[in-house]
């Protein structure tokens, strides 16, 4: 047995017991099962060493298009790669033998990749399909959605009311949506196990923010949302709360997008009409990592320049609100009305983008 000395002398035999007890009571508690309740979690989540500290500022170069070079390798034929999504998709098991493995993010300089310039709805990339594809094979459901969001993504303000019925929306001469309301049907209208007012993105991945009655003592709200709902797209609506905490935000973004990707799980990123940091970096780093993962985008900031106060309230964040009746004028300067209303057309945009040869 080794002995424990230290520059006073060496330590008891009781002492040494004492410590041994201690670590023996700590790995006890640390290997418990879950109790009873129905909580313990199907699908545990796959976290691997970040290589990006958590708490750096992501280095993300926007006037030329591209990452800082230490997260990148150069390809032969002259593209970028993100070295660190290639190896995760590796490591997390997603190139099984019975598919082609999801190709990697390849990195492209765009000058055209501004809040200003680009649409508020998204493209579909190939990669986009590729992993969408997987997760159909993993058995995610083509019939449903999940929402990661925060006071700006709940019930009944956020998509609730296609759920509803026709009492409750209009969609004026936008009716070709409502085949896209069908086919999700279900996923509108349900409480996200990863929306809750107050939400930032490093509260996805915290316990502490689960709901005790579904989730898994360990299980956070993205893991327990996922493994629940099975989802086979995932609308990440962040960014409000983090503006204060920018630092974080750009990593922890990163991480979910690839949490979301080795399980099939296609992200679909959005930009914040609010700019709480006063530069616009949330809305900045949240069109880098759309372009960088080659993932579809949803420029809600664009759609909502145009409308009375930016479509904001007096505190600068929250939207005003008015029915959904998308054949209303009056309506269609509210924020509410015009974040429901782009949102089903990303959402639309997106279905008829997989569909795609």
């Amino acid at each position: 047995m080794t002995r424990v000395k230290l520059a006073t002398g060496e330590r008891s035999p009781r002492w040494q017991l004492a410590c041994l007890a201690l670590l023996l009571a700590c790995a006890a508690l640390r290997t418990a099962p879950v109790g009873a309740g129905g909580k313990v979690p199907v699908d545990p989540e796959y976290q691997p060493e970040p290589r990006v500290p958590v708490g750096s500022v992501p280095k993300i170069d926007f006037a030329a298009g591209m990452l800082q070079p230490e997260r990148l390798q150069v390809l032969a034929a002259g593209g970028v790669a993100s070295a660190r999504l290639s190896m995760q998709l590796e490591l997390s098991g997603m190139r099984l033998p019975d598919s082609k493995p999801v190709m990697p993010a390849v990195i492209v300089a765009r000058p055209e990749y501004t809040l200003e310039a680009l649409p508020v709805l998204p493209v579909v990339s190939e990669r986009a399909r590729q992993i969408y594809a997987r997760g159909l094979a993993r058995g995610m459901n083509p019939h449903a959605f999940s929402k990661i969001g925060d006071c700006m993504s709940v019930a009944p303000y956020f998509l609730a009311p296609f759920d509803v019925g026709l009492q409750r929306y209009n969609l004026g001469p936008y009716s070709k949506l409502q085949a896209t309301i069908d086919f999700y049907d279900g996923s509108f209208g349900r409480k996200s196990l990863a929306v809750s007012t107050g939400f930032t993105i490093t509260a996805a991945f915290s316990p502490m923010w689960s709901d005790a009655s579904i989730c898994g003592a360990e299980e956070s709200p993205l893991g327990c949302e996922v493994r629940v709902h099975r989802p086979s797209i995932a609308l990440l609506l962040l960014g409000t709360n983090d503006a204060y905490n920018g630092a974080f935000f750009g990593a922890s973004m990163q991480r979910a997008i690839d949490f979301l990707v080795t399980r099939g799980i296609l992200p679909v990123l959005a930009t914040k009409a609010d700019n709480l940091e006063g530069d616009d970096h949330i809305n900045k780093i949240i069109i880098g990592l759309a372009r960088d993962n080659q993932l579809p985008l949803w420029n809600f900031w664009r759609a909502t320049r145009a409308l009375p106060g930016y479509g904001l309230v007096s505190d600068s964040f929250h939207l005003t609100f008015a029915k959904n009746r998308f054949n209303d004028r009056e309506a269609l300067k509210t924020g509410w009305v015009v974040r429901n209303l782009t949102a089903l057309q990303t959402i639309d945009a997106v279905r008829r983008g997989l569909d795609a040869p």
